[in-house]
């Protein structure tokens, strides 16, 4: 199959799959307004939780290639960020720990609270908000498919005839055959999200 048709059957299998992933997309949006709210009524558990956590992003592991030796760097920092990404971002963190179906669910709505107990009261700018939600939407897009195969992955291990097979070897297959059509969406959008990203963090700065 050329790279057109694979497109194609990777949009008709998103088709396919949309509410859960809407689900997940849906999720993620409620949790990061609800840390947004918690900010803004100055909850004293929030209020310390932001605190912590925006004191140890400078000594995260992930972000220091990107200050360190590939700073200044755009095309490999855009390649680092892709990989990262797309290989622990979304696969293993949203679809291998589908295995166990809900804990993508977990981590989505974890994830989606954290950016806004994070981002409340930072963005004071049009740039700096088409950099950050930009971002934002390309990733949690990528993300809420990986997260949508991945618990579509784990329910078929759990219910096997919610796919219409004959064995539970063949629908988990089809849940992976799936999971593989949407991830080329998935690799994609992260992508455009990663040049996104690093291109809007040269030219406005960082936003933490």
């Amino acid at each position: 199959m050329n790279l057109a048709g694979q497109f194609k059957q990777s949009l008709l299998t998103f088709k396919r799959r949309q509410n859960l992933i809407i689900f997940f997309a849906v999720a993620q949006v409620a949790f990061y307004v609800f840390g947004q709210w918690l900010i803004a009524s100055e909850i004293p558990a929030a209020v310390a939780l932001r605190t912590e956590v925006l004191g140890q992003l400078k000594d995260t592991a992930y972000l220091k290639p990107l200050t360190t030796f590939l700073g200044g760097n755009i095309p490999l920092q855009i390649a680092y960020t892709f990989a990262f990404n797309l290989v622990f971002g979304a696969f293993l963190t949203t679809t291998v720990s589908g295995i166990v179906f809900f804990i993508p669910y977990m981590i989505a709505v974890w994830r989606g609270f954290v950016i806004g107990l994070l981002t409340f009261g930072l963005i004071d700018s049009p740039s700096m908000a088409a950099a950050f939600y930009g971002t934002f939407i390309l990733e949690f897009c990528a993300y809420s498919m990986s997260s949508a195969i991945g618990t579509d992955i784990g329910l078929t291990l759990l219910w096997p005839m919610r796919k219409k097979q004959a064995s539970r070897k063949e629908a988990l297959r089809e849940a992976i055959r799936d999971g593989a059509d949407i991830y080329l969406l998935v690799a994609v959008i992260l992508f455009i999200a990663a040049v996104w990203e690093i291109v809007a963090l040269h030219l406005i700065g960082p936003l933490f």
